[in-house]
């Protein structure tokens, strides 16, 4: 094979770069050499592509992503690279023609960037890589055999709708995007479709069209027809058969037969089908035959029976984050970020958001704090506010919810239920305790099968999305769909919500063996209770899930996370019950005792004090309850240093607790781990270690010897062995003590980090103790 200057290396996909390229540079007087034009049938193919690459004085690859993924591409620019891995002799020239970013040795070589010049430009560009270091052939241009159109131009025939200037991300889903529409499992006769799915208001139209826009130049026909109403999609597509210069007939069903006849015998071309409905309402109205593809954007979420699938959701924080500063003057990302996630990061609810701040220049921080407090009614109207120019993100669904409404009475109720919850719902929530629900949805989901019905009705239409173990419902769905009810149906299904959850939430929290499902439905709770403080709803129900939701966070030691729910629980309990009810004196407790491990003492003793106060005037000084406030004020006293007072409430609180329990009762177990307590930060060590040896002797046998409880006993007896001088024992009652905090409750828990440092102290022979008991 004769030496040429290029070697133009490329993916098939892009032949009409490689054609345009090679007319390029042989009108400048070079020579080049490409598969297209030089490969002959019937040759073996990795031969010629070796010769060509031996050959020629340079390489020209041309970067696509469809090259990207190219191993015969990898292959003949790597032989290139091996030959100047310095790339001081220019041998390999990289020219990116279209959005991709090349990886591995490829980033080391500064490629020319043709994408989204003109043809002038271009050329300029491609030339002057091309002289670089070598000078241009004397004798001038070979005039090309016919002019080579320029692919970046874009399609010939088109109709695409222009293309957002602010478009932000989305880099992974048009990814996904051009691989599944150059999928190999096609033949190459074969109509390739693909459906990009999901949520309205995500911007699947958008990135439908910025697909088509990046890569126009794979296309000589791109065209984009609307289906809402599939009625008119014939006409689009007669409309396409007269820019395609076909006969014209009346009857439009002729008309769209001799549309896809025309495009059987084509190639590269790319009909965009726009808010499907469902597979069954535009399959009759597609191509099936022809080397082209089918890019459909539905709110429908099955389509893996019809075409590749592309699930869109919402944007990324950043991605969000990224947009708002395009559009609008602000720069702080805090505030940014928190505008983002008040609207659930929906592109559209973002747009909308940038769209106000541009055109009414409102202050960052005051609009983020009315999106925070008048949100749902901000973006469930269906108007915009005059003067601004924005759609409205209630109007995306208001035609689904009409059709739910009307279609669906089921899967309206559903929606409405889910409407009240987290967005991320259980799926088995409603199955747990149907009883609860109003009819008929209360009969539909005591039956799975039913209920799977209605699940997939409301999944049709887009408004929830449906894992395995999990329903998702945006929250500005959720918004829109509260915004239609009344406030008497709304106070309803607060109250069936609440109570749902109410009833689901575990009633012992504290216990270990229920945190996975006090973690579980930890977001519903926090979500329904938020609808009943707003609506003054089921204070009662509402004041008594907060109450066990700080009980549990207490426990797993999220002290601050736990704090406002139990002074929310607090409130619901004066305001429903009163506040000298025994209810509302639990409430006092728990929040005294959150506020102890924050070490916010003084409040502490003041909410033991209440709690023991309203105790004792409904109980008496004998009852059970009082015995556990006076255990907890003890505790509190202790910490703050009053140590007989501290010692007076533990040892009222084991005499209560010995009339009322068996020696051997585990709540023995926890009064006698107190009383130690307050007995070694007295100084009274033999008692402190008689008292905490009873301790851990009942808690084994009531709970265990892996029980987080047995990590407290252990701790305990170990620091008072410390104290007493007995190093080896201690050490042992420590490193078990770890072994029970790490496996039970994490390295990341309070309790396990004090006990490690407990360890740490005792290894490094310090005779002073860092940490304090633990008490229960």
């Amino acid at each position: 094979m004769v030496g040429r200057d290029f070697f133009i290396s490329y993916a098939s996909e892009n032949r009409a770069w490689a054609e345009w390229i090679a007319a390029q540079l042989e009108s400048a007087g070079y020579s080049t050499i490409y598969q297209a034009a030089d490969f002959r049938p019937g040759r073996d193919f990795v031969h010629e592509m070796h010769d060509a690459v031996s050959s020629a004085a340079r390489t020209i690859a041309v970067l696509t992503p469809a090259y990207l993924r190219s191993e015969f591409g990898e292959a003949e620019w790597r032989a290139v690279f091996a030959q100047d891995p310095s790339g001081r002799k220019g041998l390999l020239i990289p020219v990116r023609v279209q959005p991709c970013d090349p990886s591995g040795l490829l980033t080391t070589r500064v490629y020319v960037d043709l994408v989204d010049v003109d043809e002038q430009v271009a050329r300029k560009k491609l030339l002057a890589a091309a002289e670089k270091d070598r000078p241009r052939p004397a004798g001038g241009g070979f005039p090309p055999a016919a002019a080579k159109r320029f692919p970046g131009a874009g399609p010939v025939v088109s109709n695409l709708p222009g293309r957002s200037r602010v478009f932000t991300g989305r880099a992974e889903l048009i990814d996904a995007m051009y691989a599944g529409l150059r999928s190999d499992a096609h033949g190459a006769a074969a109509v390739v479709s693909e459906a990009v799915h999901g949520l309205g208001g995500v911007g699947k139209t958008t990135l439908a069209i910025e697909y088509a826009s990046r890569f126009r130049s794979d296309y000589e026909l791109v065209w984009w027809i609307d289906t809402e109403q599939p009625a008119t999609v014939p006409t689009q597509l007669a409309a396409l058969g007269r820019r395609l210069g076909l006969p014209e007939t009346a009857d439009e069903r002729d008309a769209v037969a001799a549309v896809f006849a025309e495009l059987q015998g084509r190639s590269r071309w790319l009909l965009i089908y726009d808010n499907a409905e469902q597979p069954a309402s535009v399959t009759p109205l597609i191509p099936t035959a022809g080397n082209g593809h089918v890019l459909v954007t539905s709110r429908w979420p099955a389509w893996r029976r019809h075409a590749h699938a592309v699930a869109v959701g919402v944007w990324p924080r950043a991605e969000s984050v990224a947009f708002l500063r395009a559009r609008t003057p602000h720069t702080d990302e805090r505030l940014l970020g928190e505008l983002a996630d008040l609207v659930g990061d929906l592109p559209l609810a973002v747009e909308e958001a940038a769209a106000y701040l541009e055109q009414t220049g409102e202050d960052l921080a005051a609009y983020v704090e009315l999106v925070r407090e008048r949100g749902r009614e901000i973006f469930a109207a269906q108007t915009a506010p005059p003067g601004l120019d924005q759609q409205r993100v209630a109007s995306v669904w208001t035609l689904s919810l009409d059709r739910v409404h009307a279609e669906e009475p089921l899967a309206e109720q559903l929606l409405t239920l889910l409407a009240f919850l987290a967005p991320e719902a259980p799926r088995d929530l409603l199955l747990k305790r149907p009883d609860l629900l109003p009819e008929p949805l209360s009969a539909a989901a005591a039956d799975r099968l039913v209920y799977n019905r209605v699940l997939e009705a409301a999944g049709r239409y887009a408004l929830i999305s449906l894992k395995p173990a999990e329903i998702g419902m945006h929250r500005l769905v959720q918004a829109v769909v509260q915004s239609r009810l009344d406030a008497e149906a709304e106070a309803r299904w607060v109250s069936s919500a609440v109570r749902l959850v109410d009833q689901l939430f575990p009633r012992d929290s504290w216990e270990p063996a229920r945190w996975p499902e006090c973690q579980r439905l930890l977001a519903q709770t926090l979500m329904v209770t938020e609808h009943a403080e707003r609506l003054q709803v089921d204070g009662a129900w509402a004041g008594a899930l907060l109450y066990r939701a700080s009980a549990y966070l207490r426990e797993v030691g999220q002290y601050l996370q736990a704090e406002p729910l139990a002074r929310r629980a607090l409130a619901f309990a004066i305001s429903d019950l009163g506040a000298d009810d025994l209810e509302t004196a639990w409430r006092h407790d728990e929040l005294g005792r959150v506020m102890r491990h924050l070490g916010r003492l003084d409040v502490a003793h003041a909410e033991s004090e209440k709690a023991l106060s309203i105790g004792l005037a409904r109980r008496g000084p004998h009852h059970h309850t009082i015995g556990v406030f006076r255990n907890n004020l003890g505790l509190v006293l202790g910490d703050m240093g009053r140590l007989d007072e501290a010692y007076s409430e533990h040892e009222q609180a084991l005499a209560i607790g010995l009339d009322e329990f068996d020696p051997d009762h585990p709540q023995i177990g926890v009064r006698r781990n107190n009383l130690g307590l307050v007995l070694r930060r007295m100084g009274r060590l033999d008692e402190a270690y008689s008292e905490y040896e009873m301790a851990l002797n009942i808690s084994l046998s009531a709970l265990g010897p892996d029980h987080p409880t047995m990590c407290i006993r252990r701790n305990n007896l170990g620091s008072v062995l410390q104290g007493l001088g007995r190093l080896d024992e201690a050490r042992t009652q420590y490193v078990e003590a770890l072994r029970i905090a790490l496996t039970t409750l994490g390295p990341d828990h309070p309790r396990s980090k004090a006990i490690q440092q407990r360890v740490d102290e005792l290894h490094d022979q310090v005779s002073h103790t860092l940490g304090e008991d633990n008490g229960d």
